[in-house]
């Protein structure tokens, strides 16, 4: 599939901070990814940012133009609903590319030969950025968490489960510490960086969910899922969150995570991790309180950017060296 096969999708990268994305403010773009993830290659676009702008440096992401900033700060109820929808959906697109870029760089790693620190490097980077996704799509304070995302939601599916989401299987021993990548400096801090991400995932179900039933405990109704195929629910997964499955090339892929990327680095430099127009009066769960945590939710634009230098750049490929 050519780029310009499906008008449907955008993959333009952005070459100035300004909101570009969605076609309004906080607005939706549909994503499309492969069924299973690619070689990390990039010979058919051998160079990402060319289309954007030929005269680009390899870094897409612009720095921040605090001038528009005012524009990206809600106004009133609906805004805000809007920015916390923006987020749940975008940031779980752009969760799903980070996976398919991440079971692409495992792949590499098990190859002969392969630079396996360098890819250590690249890895914690994207499990780093996993984290911060985590953090983004469920920053609303609790009650708007439940009114703008749990309960809709629930009405797509009343025990809607993550365990759906088709790209976490190539990246799941990973961050279940099954696997390992790199010499043993490089593992150690990939490990590190995957059993932070499971103490902030439990974290999140503290802050969103105080009583600790997940829509797919949610009493009475669980029976309900195993009357579905599991590619059914796959289906589902993907359609809430506005994926579809075609024969996308991996450049195209990395086009649309550093989009969508871009998108989120304005909306977190105008608004915060937690935006002021929607405080939340509950503390902070002790587990997003730590040091280890606080240091990663400073480094948001930081990690951001480490991430479009490591992923940016095409990969080498065979016969070619690296640029």
């Amino acid at each position: 599939m050519n780029l310009s096969d499906n008008r449907a999708l955008s993959t333009a990268l952005p070459t100035a901070g300004r909101w570009g994305f969605g076609g309004h403010l906080y607005g939706l773009e549909p994503l499309a990814l492969p069924a299973e993830p690619l070689a990390r290659d990039s010979a058919d676009d051998p160079r990402l940012f060319a289309e954007a702008d030929p005269s680009a440096p390899d870094v897409p992401l612009p720095a921040y133009d605090a001038a528009t900033g005012a524009e990206l700060v809600p106004h009133d109820e609906g805004e805000v609903e809007r920015l916390f929808w923006f987020r749940w959906i975008t940031g779980h697109q752009t969760t799903f590319a980070l996976w398919q870029v991440l079971s692409a760089v495992l792949d590499e790693g098990r190859q002969p030969g392969a630079d396996v620190d360098g890819l250590s490097r690249i890895a914690r980077c994207l499990v780093r950025t996993y984290s911060l996704m985590l953090l983004y799509a469920s920053s609303p304070p609790q009650a708007l968490y439940e009114r703008v995302i749990r309960d809709p939601m629930a009405r797509q599916h009343p025990n809607l489960s993550g365990s759906w989401a088709r790209d976490y299987t190539g990246v799941r021993p990973l961050i279940r510490g099954k696997v390992s990548l790199g010499g043993e400096a490089a593992a150690a801090d990939l490990a590190f960086e995957c059993g932070l991400n499971e103490r902030i995932h439990k974290g999140i179900a503290v802050r969103v969910v105080p009583s600790g039933v997940s829509l797919l405990l949610t009493p009475g109704v669980r029976q309900k899922t195993r009357e579905l195929r599991r590619e059914t629910l796959l289906w589902l997964y993907d359609g809430i969150f506005l994926t579809t499955r075609v024969p996308v090339p991996y450049a195209t892929v990395v086009r649309q995570l550093l989009r969508r990327v871009h998108a989120i680095h304005l909306d977190v430099s105008a608004n915060g991790l937690y935006p002021a127009c929607a405080q939340n009066t509950a503390p902070e769960p002790a587990e997003l309180s730590t040091d280890d945590v606080m240091d990663l939710k400073a480094s948001f634009t930081s990690t951001l950017h480490e991430l479009t230098i490591l992923i940016g750049a095409p990969a080498p490929t065979p016969g070619r060296p690296p640029r």
